[in-house]
Parts: C-alpha cells; sequence; structure tokens
C-alpha cells in the first residue's frame, strides 16, 4: 500500500506495509498523516479497509462495520429510517426496480447479500441503492421552472414519479487532469453527494488484495460494492473517477431503465472489474470506451503521462477529452469536468445550484477561473488542492482526491471544516 504525498515536500515510499486490516493500528503513521499529508484543519484522512478478492465474496466486508471511529452500520440504518421506512410508495417503486432487475453477477450478488446481512438491512434496499448511479440520472439537478427543466420532470412515467424523492442528490463532481510544473500528470477530485451528513460518514478508502498484495485501490461507500475513485498503481498503471452525466436525449430514462431490467452490468461493477483486470493505461481506455454501460456516466482516467475524459452513453462514446490536445475552451495543459456537456453548450449547467457561488456560476467556470490564472504549463498541486476547494467549486463535497500514478500519489481525504473561501 502505498501513501504518498507531495504537497509539502513529504514522501513515503512504495514498500510501506499494510500491517493489518485498518491503519489505525499505526497511530503514528497516521499522526504523519494527518498533520502533513493532509491540509490542516481542511481535511480528515479516510480509514483505510482492507477487501480480500481471495475470500468468499459473502464475508469480505465482514470486518467492516468494526473499523474504530466510524459508526458505518448507525449510519446505514438511519439512512434506511430517515428516507425510506416510512415511505412505503418510494420503497415500493425502489423495490420493485430491483426486483424485475433481478439478481446482480453470482460474485455481486454474493456480496451484496453478505452485507445486507452483517446489517440486517432489508435485502432489497441493499440491493437497490446498487443502482444509485444509474438512477441518478434522471435527478438533474435544477430549479424546474426552465422548458428542459419541465420536459425533464415529464420523462418520468407515473409509475416511478416516487422517485423523484429518492433523498441522495449527487454523485455530483469536479474532475481534473492536468499536466503539471514537473511534467507529470496530476488527477484532481471532488466527489460532491447528499445527505452530507450520512454520505459523508460512510466513505473507506477500500484496498483490493489477492494473494497479500495490492491488486487496486478505491475509495468506497460503505454498503456499496463498487468503485467511485480508484487507482491501479505500477509502471502503466491509472487512475479512474465517475462523474454522473445526465441523459443528453428525450428518452434517456427509458433507455436506461431498459438497460437495467436488461441485466446489463451496473457501471460501477464494470468498472471495478477494468481495475481488478486490467494493469494498463491503454487497455484501461479501450476496454473503457466499448463495453456495454447502463446508463450515461463520464469516467476521467489519468495515467502516466496521459489523460482524458470519456463522456459515455450505454452504448458508445459521446465525446472524448484528451490532454494535451485541443479541447474546448480548455488550455492544453488540462481538461475537465463537472457533470454537464458544456462543451455542447449544455444550459442546465446554469440552473445547477450546487456550488458555493449557487445558481447561475457553474462550478467548471469557477474551476477554470482558478485555473486560467495560473500561467500555462506550471499548474502545481496546490494549484489543484486550491482550485477544488475554491468556494465556486466546493459543494457537498464528501470527499477529495489528488492523484499521480507516476509518482505513486493517492491522497484522499474528506473535507472536516469548509474551505477558508467559503467562510
Amino acid at each position: 500500500v502505498t501513501f504518498q504525498s507531495h504537497q509539502k515536500g513529504l514522501g513515503l515510499p512504495h514498500n510501506v506495509p499494510m500491517q493489518s486490516t485498518y491503519w489505525s493500528t499505526c497511530p503514528i503513521l497516521l499522526l504523519i498523516l494527518s498533520l502533513s499529508f493532509f491540509p490542516k484543519s481542511l481535511s480528515t484522512p479516510l480509514e483505510t479497509y482492507e477487501i480480500n478478492l481471495d475470500l468468499d465474496p459473502s464475508v469480505r466486508y465482514a470486518g467492516l462495520f468494526d473499523l474504530p471511529n466510524t459508526n458505518f452500520n448507525e449510519t446505514v440504518w438511519k439512512f434506511y429510517d430517515d428516507y425510506f421506512k416510512d415511505d412505503e410508495i418510494l420503497t415500493d417503486v425502489l423495490y420493485s426496480i430491483a426486483e424485475k432487475r433481478g439478481k446482480e453477477n453470482e460474485e455481486q450478488q454474493a456480496e451484496i447479500e453478505g452485507l445486507a446481512t452483517m446489517s440486517k438491512l432489508p435485502l432489497p434496499f441493499v440491493q437497490g441503492i446498487q443502482m444509485l448511479y444509474e438512477l441518478q440520472t434522471i435527478m438533474v439537478p435544477i430549479v424546474n421552472f426552465t422548458k428542459s427543466a419541465i420536459e425533464a420532470s415529464k420523462l418520468l412515467p407515473p409509475e416511478y414519479k416516487a422517485l423523484s424523492r429518492i433523498p441522495w442528490r449527487g454523485p455530483g463532481c469536479t474532475g481534473i487532469i492536468a499536466r503539471a510544473a514537473d511534467d507529470t500528470v496530476y488527477h484532481a477530485r471532488n466527489l460532491d453527494f447528499s445527505p452530507v451528513d450520512i454520505m459523508g460518514n460512510l466513505v473507506y478508502n477500500g484496498v483490493f488484495t489477492r494473494n497479500g498484495k495490492e491488486v487496486f485501490r478505491s475509495q468506497m461507500v460503505a454498503g456499496y460494492t463498487m468503485a467511485i475513485t480508484g487507482a491501479r498503481f505500477g509502471d502503466d498503471g491509472y487512475a479512474i473517477e465517475r462523474n454522473t452525466r445526465y441523459a443528453d436525449h428525450k428518452g434517456g430514462f427509458e433507455e436506461m431503465m431498459k438497460n437495467l431490467f436488461s441485466g446489463r452490468p451496473l457501471n460501477g461493477w464494470s468498472l471495478r472489474k477494468v481495475l481488478e483486470t486490467v494493469d494498463n493505461y491503454d487497455s484501461a481506455v479501450s476496454e473503457i470506451q466499448t463495453m456495454p454501460y447502463t446508463s450515461t456516466e463520464y469516467c476521467i482516467i489519468s495515467g502516466v503521462q496521459k489523460g482524458r475524459i470519456i463522456s459515455r452513453n450505454p452504448d458508445n462514446v459521446a465525446h472524448l477529452q484528451i490532454l494535451d490536445q485541443p479541447n474546448y475552451k480548455e488550455r492544453s495543459d488540462y481538461i475537465i469536468i463537472t457533470n454537464f456537456d458544456y462543451f455542447w453548450g449544455d444550459v442546465r449547467e446554469w440552473f445547477d445550484p450546487t456550488g458555493g457561488n449557487g445558481m447561475f456560476h457553474p462550478r467548471r467556470i469557477a474551476a477554470q477561473k482558478y485555473l486560467n490564472s495560473t500561467v500555462e504549463g506550471e499548474i502545481t498541486y496546490d494549484d489543484l488542492w486550491n482550485t477544488i476547494n475554491d468556494k465556486g467549486v466546493f459543494a457537498d463535497t464528501i470527499f477529495q482526491a489528488i492523484i499521480n500514478v507516476e509518482r505513486g500519489v493517492w491522497d484522499v481525504s474528506q473535507p472536516d471544516v469548509l474551505p477558508e473561501s467559503q467562510k
């Protein structure tokens, strides 16, 4: 397991061993991480949990709810009690979608059933929340007074209207890949996901191992079996970030539901399998650009001297942004995406209220304002950190990362106070 930071000149070597299931048994190391690895008073390091792929899938998460300094089971039950237990219509709709979709593949289904057994939550609930990214694509975060918003709401058939009460909002995100001043490629990421008091207390750092060795690592949400932000390190490794991409055409909801009911693998599971089985950037890109998706989504993938943003439709690639090549309204040294096809003038971006500056102030534009204030070709780690913590970029942020595959950097944390720019 590698933890390395270049923000303050601290570098921890690649051969730092993972001595146990979680790092909290190493108080000296955690002290170093908390004081130097993460900006003081801005972020908190994540609990790290080993997910041993050699174990039976049903017991891989057996120790997860026993991690110190976490209350994962209490939190998932609060999520269920606050938003689902007394809303019979919503739970009936979610459970019926899960039932109609049917079981996931044997491995994932065993993980899901294991989580339900250990948490004692209803299995249909645990099954249903695996679809959160796919179902989120219909929940465009804009105020419903625009023509496009009204039309989007009409896309929900009457039997699915209750989905508008799904409590999660997000995953909203900001993803940036930049060629830095040291001529390596950095990857900066915000994961915005509400309700923050729930989702923020479910995040952990998962290290997936086989034969006692790390295969890949991923930022995870307790109860959810799929990768959200992940990295596979190596000479030609890569890092992946998932961002919600809202459907760009009428009929997008029906298309997504058809794919759900057909049994297509969920997007996050397909990406987790890429991380598990593909050890190089080009092959990962090829797989991500050609594999079937269940819903629209962005995949931001960085590697050694490489990076691209893949805007996916379920059956094809809608758009590509490639680092070091001409891209719409981007300097040559970075590419960026939040949750909207701004390169095609997606007006919904302007009605997104989630950024710190509110509606009519897109998070992407705030991020680009900061990036464009730097000298081209001279972007630094600090510049990227400051960008994702800018008031206009920071939203319901529950997870942040700065990754550099070439340098072995995996700096992941959670905000615990507002950035200075938001006070």
